[in-house]
């Protein structure tokens, strides 16, 4: 598949889809998936192929929910505390 090729068949999703699909919104969805699913910044930066972190951080835009979501599965504080125990009730 050649860009041209590429192009055109991001055309013809773009017209069934209604709204237009650039090859950099592909990027952009990539990136935050990647981050999303338990990718680090810096492997995303190497897969994305760029040479610092300023270009890589221009295709992330992540949500206030994206990080209390990373937060919750990374913070050192989860193996410093606890775990609740929950109590299951007989029915």
């Amino acid at each position: 598949m050649n860009r041209h090729s590429w192009g055109d068949r991001l055309e013809m999703y773009s017209e069934q889809l209604g709204f237009k699909i650039r090859p950099y919104d592909l990027r952009h969805c990539f990136a935050l998936w990647f981050l999303r699913n338990g990718g680090n910044a810096f492997g995303l930066q190497s897969t994305m192929g760029h040479t610092d972190m300023s270009m890589t951080k221009r295709y992330v835009h992540l949500t206030g929910q994206d990080l209390k979501e990373m937060h919750r599965k990374a913070s050192p504080l989860n193996t410093l505390l606890p775990k609740k125990k929950t109590r299951m009730r007989n029915i």
